[in-house]
Parts: C-alpha cells; structure tokens; sequence
C-alpha cells in the first residue's frame, strides 16, 4: 500500500507540473490524473543512491516532485536500456530511466509516455534516436542539448528541449548532473531508442 501511495504522489505532482506549463501541454496536451494503475515489481540499479542525494531546491514547484521521487525512488522500476558494452560500466552505474506514465509505466496511459531519467556529472549520452517525439525537461541540474534540427543548447531546471521523431540527438553532463522529465508522444511508444 505504501509503494502505492508513494507513486501516485509522484504522478500527481508530475501531471499537476505538466498541466500548468503551456509548452508541455502544447507539445502532448493536458494529462489525466486518472489513469489505471498497474503494479509494477521495482527494479534496483546503482543510479538510486545518487537520486537520494540530491539536494532539494527552495522552488516549490520542483521540490514537490523531487521530494516524492527521492520518497518512491525503491518503489520504481528503474531502467538503463543500454548494455555496457553499449555505453561503459560508468554510464550504467550512474545513468537510469523508469516509466511513470504511459504504456508501460505503473499508470496506463496511450499516446503520450513520461518518464524521469538520471545521468550522472560528466556522462555523454552519444548520439541516439527513436520514433517518438520527445520533450525534456530538467528538474534538477543542467546539460548540453544538441539535435539534427536544433544547434547546441544548454538547457537549466525548467527550460524544454523537444527532439523530433527519429532526428538523431546527444546530450552532454558538462555541468554537473540532470535529473530531467522525458515526455514522449507519438503511436509505438514502447521502442526504446536505438544508440549509435
């Protein structure tokens, strides 16, 4: 009961933040509170010790949703999609995802996909695509940005960076570490992205 409770604190916090930007419900629309929820069997990766340390910012708006991810962090299903082989053992150990909302997410949702993902101070997230549309948005920290079709942006807590359908991309940890929002929209929002 208690992984429960922790997880819809963090949607409702999520969908009421999503809800109130302009750019966000431009880019997906507004998101219903009242998706069904299925229970999820939490998966640990080394990435959650460094999501518990991070330190709470004074804006309220950010801190509600930080506080319930440190407070749901071992309740969630965390992800890192790629092989070390793939990106390094340093990657995997300070890099993780986990679904939120969406078709595999703990709440059900189709035609838009939210996840929160952790990349750790000084990660280069090489170049990747996929078939969804996406839209980050930092929580916490900071990154270099770059797409096909955007020039490099560093992008703080609160700004978007929208990378379009299979348009290759990159993100860059020059700055210290990102905890950000990934909003995905489009019809197979299951394909994870494939890294180059």
């Amino acid at each position: 009961m208690e992984a429960f409770e922790n997880l819809s604190i963090l949607r409702d916090n999520v969908v009421e933040f999503c809800n109130s930007r302009e750019d966000i419900v431009g880019f997906c629309g507004k998101i219903s509170n009242n998706s069904r929820y299925q229970p999820i069997q939490p998966q640990n990766k080394p990435v959650q010790k460094l999501v518990s340390e991070i330190r709470l910012p004074k804006l309220p708006k950010y801190k509600n949703i930080l506080d319930s991810i440190i407070r749901a962090n071992y309740d969630l299903k965390w992800n890192t999609t790629y092989s070390e082989n793939e990106v390094g053992s340093d990657f995997i150990k300070r890099y993780g995802w986990f679904d939120l909302i969406g078709p595999n997410g703990p709440f059900c949702m189709s035609g838009t996909r939210i996840m929160i993902g952790y990349w750790g101070a000084n990660l280069d997230y090489q170049i990747h695509w996929h078939e969804a549309e996406e839209a980050y948005v930092p929580l916490a920290g900071s990154a270099l940005f770059w797409s096909e079709h955007n020039e490099e942006k560093i992008a703080g807590v609160g700004n978007i960076v929208i990378h379009k359908s299979n348009k290759k991309h990159w993100t860059k940890m020059n700055n210290g570490f990102l905890l950000a929002l990934a909003i995905w929209k489009g019809t197979d929002l299951s394909v994870n992205p494939t890294i180059s």
